[in-house]
């Protein structure tokens, strides 16, 4: 097993970088693989940082034993493979847009990444529940956020 530490990326590139990364996208620009638009990935990657700053909770998904399995991937260097679901997700549907444009998400996303570093500072012992990987500490949910944006960026050609 391969137990080289995968790059997590810094309060400055969430903060800065991957908005100005976003930013070039338009609503039509179309994915390397999958179904999502430029609106659905953003809007997709906004409910992990609300789960994240404890702005939204969901229950956990799965047992103890796949609980584990999972959790060795999120701490592995391995990253999310090219055509991921996630495991609760129905197959092929894509979920109703929640803001008005790309553009309201992007600044949504924003506010909520601001409040993702807020919120952990205030309460640095809090462990927010990850729905398919558990109670996650703040270096943790940016492990997880690391590896699932950096997918999606390469799902839209922006890395």
């Amino acid at each position: 097993m391969n137990h080289q530490k995968y790059t997590v990326f810094s309060e400055d590139f969430f903060k800065k970088e991957l908005i100005d990364k976003l930013n070039t996208l338009t609503p039509n620009t179309k994915p390397n693989w999958g179904i999502m638009s430029a609106q659905h990935f953003v809007e997709h990657i906004i409910g992990a940082w609300l789960i994240s700053n404890g702005r939204f909770a969901i229950d956990r998904k799965n047992s103890k034993e796949e609980m584990k399995e999972r959790r060795e991937f999120l701490f592995s260097n391995k990253e999310f493979p090219k055509g991921f679901d996630r495991p609760d997700a129905p197959k092929g549907k894509l979920p109703q847009l929640r803001k008005a444009n790309l553009q309201e998400a992007i600044e949504s996303l924003k506010v909520e990444i601001e409040r993702f570093f807020n919120y952990h500072q205030s309460h640095p012992n809090v462990k927010p529940v990850h729905p398919i990987f558990g109670e996650l500490s703040k270096d943790e949910w940016l492990l997880f956020q690391s590896k699932h944006i950096k997918h999606h960026l390469k799902q839209f050609n922006l890395i």
